[in-house]
């Protein structure tokens, strides 16, 4: 009899708890034929060089008012043939707040193709053109001067060595330019390449060249001092701590 009780009692909490008759209905899968129909997209959305993980907030700082004018006054005074550009901007820590396109670093001297770069980097090459290469080709080819710099790189947004990870490169902030070639008035030219420590003039001038900027540049990567720096030399001015510079 109490069982009976029981099971009509619970009658009533079973039905209310069952579970309803239709549930939600899960979106059907396209078919086969709507898949090949539908369109593909193959465009990327284009990503910032891959830096390691010390370098994620390593953008450029913004350059100070005064110095900056001071810089351009600089070049101005010095009757260096350059201009002004429009902000340089990239994704990740690419981009130059205040870029100047250097074109003549000296009188009759060229860069070609113009080099892109932060005033300060431009004003170090100037400097350096003026009061170092110029003086050592007089002395090593006295019966001709240098009339253009063949730029191989200056800004560019990419990693170090353009690897795929790692430190953004300072070719990234306008901070480096490399150069391949020195071209004569008299038609010679000097491919900048891993030659012989003193072994005719333009080894010794060479040699001079990458000495001397060392003065001027933090970073001073000769021709041949390693695998991606064969055919070129490259300069850039690095802030490192206590003033440290790096040349090979």
């Amino acid at each position: 009899m109490l069982k009976k009780l029981f099971i009509t009692a619970a009658l009533p909490i079973l039905t209310a708890a069952s579970l309803p008759e239709t549930g939600p209905v899960p979106p059907m899968k396209p078919t086969a034929q709507a898949q090949a129909e539908a369109p593909k997209t193959t465009e990327k959305t284009p990503e910032a060089p891959s830096s390691g993980k010390a370098d994620i907030t390593e953008h450029q700082k913004p350059e100070d008012p005064q110095a900056l004018s001071a810089c351009l006054d600089q070049l101005t005074r010095q009757g260096v043939g350059f201009r002004k550009l429009d902000r340089q901007d990239g994704p990740g820590a690419c981009g130059i707040e205040q870029p100047v396109e250097l074109s003549e670093p000296a009188k009759g001297l060229v860069i070609e193709p113009p080099a892109i770069l932060r005033c300060q980097t431009a004003a170090a090459i100037v400097d350096w053109t003026r009061e170092m290469l110029l003086p050592a080709a007089r002395r090593a080819y006295p019966e001709t001067q240098p009339v253009r710099l063949a730029n191989a790189s200056s800004y560019v947004c990419r990693n170090r060595n353009s690897a795929e990870t790692g430190k953004v490169s300072e070719h990234a902030k306008g901070n480096a330019l490399d150069l391949a070639r020195i071209d004569f008035a008299d038609g010679q030219s000097l491919t900048l390449q891993p030659r012989d420590k003193g072994s005719d003039f333009a080894a010794a001038f060479l040699h001079s060249m990458t000495a001397s900027a060392c003065l001027y540049f933090t970073t001073v990567l000769s021709p041949g001092s390693d695998a991606t720096h064969q055919d070129h030399l490259h300069l850039d001015i690095l802030e490192r701590k206590s003033g440290y510079r790096y040349c090979r």
